[in-house]
């Protein structure tokens, strides 16, 4: 649980600065979240493309990349129990931003928030995954079909959420790099 954990929390404080990248407060942004990560503990837990940003040697493409992970911490914060549902109640609107912020934000140190955490079971992350491979599928058969009725499906948000479960599953550790094949 605890590679989960940092994993969510450094995923959070990169979506941050990201959103700041090519705005007048990054340097003060960078600052201010380059602490929160040594004082959580997780600046060792920051994958490629957040490093980047982080320091200063990002593309933009790099950083729609990571603002868009905030989809796939949802994940990460469902699978932990923070959050009560990511399925059933249709991925076509993005995360609540504000809520994702709190979950860390509130806490005052890493195992703080590690002990509001209860991992949901290895069937449960499963099912959900499989939901999520379905969703994908479909909004990859849109794409090809597009008569195919999907309803309000967001497939950005259907892909990185996937992208978090397949994390948690995966011998891979920089998500970047999971196959997301249909």
């Amino acid at each position: 649980m605890d590679e989960i954990c940092k994993r969510a929390i450094a995923c959070l404080l990169s979506t941050q600065i990201a959103m700041d990248a090519d705005t007048d407060n990054y340097e003060q942004s960078k600052e201010m979240f380059y602490k929160l990560l040594k004082e959580f503990g997780v600046q060792k837990d920051l994958l490629s493309k957040e490093k980047k940003v982080f320091f200063g040697h990002y593309s933009k493409q790099d950083v729609i990349d990571v603002v868009w992970t905030y989809e796939t911490y949802w994940s990460l914060v469902w699978a932990l129990g923070l959050i009560d549902d990511i399925g059933f109640e249709y991925p076509k609107d993005i995360c609540d931003c504000q809520k994702a912020i709190t979950l860390v934000g509130d806490c005052k140190s890493y195992d703080e928030f590690k002990s509001k955490c209860k991992l949901r079971n290895t069937e449960e992350i499963l099912d959900m995954l499989d939901l999520y491979y379905r969703y994908h599928w479909a909004t990859t058969e849109k794409r090809i079909r597009p008569d195919t009725p999907i309803g309000e499906l967001n497939k950005d948000v259907v892909v990185e959420r996937r992208r978090g479960l397949e994390w948690l599953i995966s011998d891979v550790t920089d998500w970047n790099y999971i196959s997301l094949d249909t």
